[in-house]
């Protein structure tokens, strides 16, 4: 886990345990200006965030779930030892692909983590002209192929979303 997700872990679970022993043991007592509050209230709202504190630590521990099973994926046997592959430098990669294919497109590159290899989800928004067909399937080729030859990385699917046309 890195040390920033760790530490966010760290402190929603602490601020969780906070708001979870004030709404189980603690009756406050809250007052607003000159409206007391009563103590059901203040408990429920204890409740409620206690609730989004464990939200957050699930968040947070699906999203290294998610690194983690992407760094085991990038790695690839080298003649000295393990070669590792960043996914932001796989995502690079297919930026420059599709920055030389589609030159007055607007794009973004996702990379999501498959069994045997990764799957890539680009978003476009072509120029009015242009044939989403033959597009998405060009771009399809060309990721495909040129990432794997590059990296060495199976890519399973690539998924082209139209998001429009430029003009």
């Amino acid at each position: 886990m890195s040390f920033f997700l760790g530490l966010e872990v760290l402190i929603l679970s602490l601020a969780a345990v906070v708001a979870g022993l004030g709404a189980a043991w603690i009756t406050p007592e809250v007052i607003i200006r000159t409206t007391p509050l009563s103590p059901l209230t203040v408990k429920a709202v204890l409740w409620v965030l206690f609730a989004a504190f464990l939200g957050g630590v699930a968040v947070c521990i699906a999203l290294w779930r998610q690194r983690a099973s992407l760094t085991h994926l990038l790695k690839q046997p080298g003649p000295r030892g393990q070669v590792f592959i960043t996914p932001y430098t796989v995502t690079q990669l297919a930026t420059g692909l599709l920055a030389q294919e589609l030159s007055g497109a607007n794009f973004r590159v996702h990379l999501y983590p498959q069994q045997d290899g990764v799957s890539l989800r680009v978003f476009l928004r072509l120029p009015e002209e242009a044939s989403i067909s033959e597009v998405a399937e060009r771009v399809q080729e060309i990721l495909t192929a040129e990432l794997s030859r590059r990296t060495g990385l199976k890519i399973q699917e690539v998924q082209v979303v139209i998001h429009g046309t430029t003009r």
